[in-house]
């Protein structure tokens, strides 16, 4: 199978960005194409009726683009917290793992404050989540994460 080049990668990854500006432009200079031609008045109306049908269907590519796009976000914020948590909580059960073995007689308050900061550091792992961090754990997990694409 061929592998696209990074230019073609660039150009789709610029135009997936901008697509919407890049739909709206396409519908504006068939506009203009249209009122600027020398068409009679009825050819004239047609094409604005079909003009009319290409913004409706544009608008609607824009919606789509717009809803894909946040079901990917949204699939890899899903992810992201998904794997800090499960650090958390791996961390915490080695804790408690640990402190099982040295001391069986710890007292039932310290286990519950080891508890407590394993619950606390998960909440502090949510609070931290923020576009730029979904950006760094691509960037240092990307190879290891099914290929949805980088955040842009």
């Amino acid at each position: 199978m061929k592998q696209p080049s990074p230019l073609s990668h660039e150009v789709r990854a610029h135009l997936a960005e901008h697509f919407e500006l890049f739909m709206t432009t396409v519908g504006v200079l068939l506009a203009i194409m249209i009122i600027l031609s020398e068409l009679s008045g009825g050819q004239q109306g047609s094409a604005l009726i079909f003009l009319i049908w290409l913004q409706g269907f544009i608008l609607w590519a824009v919606h789509r683009h717009c809803m894909l796009r946040t079901h990917a976000l949204v699939g890899r914020l899903r992810m992201m917290v998904q794997d800090r948590v499960n650090n958390r909580l791996t961390v915490w059960l080695s804790l408690t793992d640990v402190q099982s073995r040295i001391a069986a007689e710890t007292g039932r308050d310290e286990r519950q404050a080891v508890s407590v900061a394993a619950a606390r550091a998960v909440a502090l792992e949510l609070d931290k989540i923020t576009f730029e961090s979904l950006r760094t754990w691509e960037r240092r997990y990307g190879r290891s994460i099914p290929s949805s694409g980088p955040l842009t």
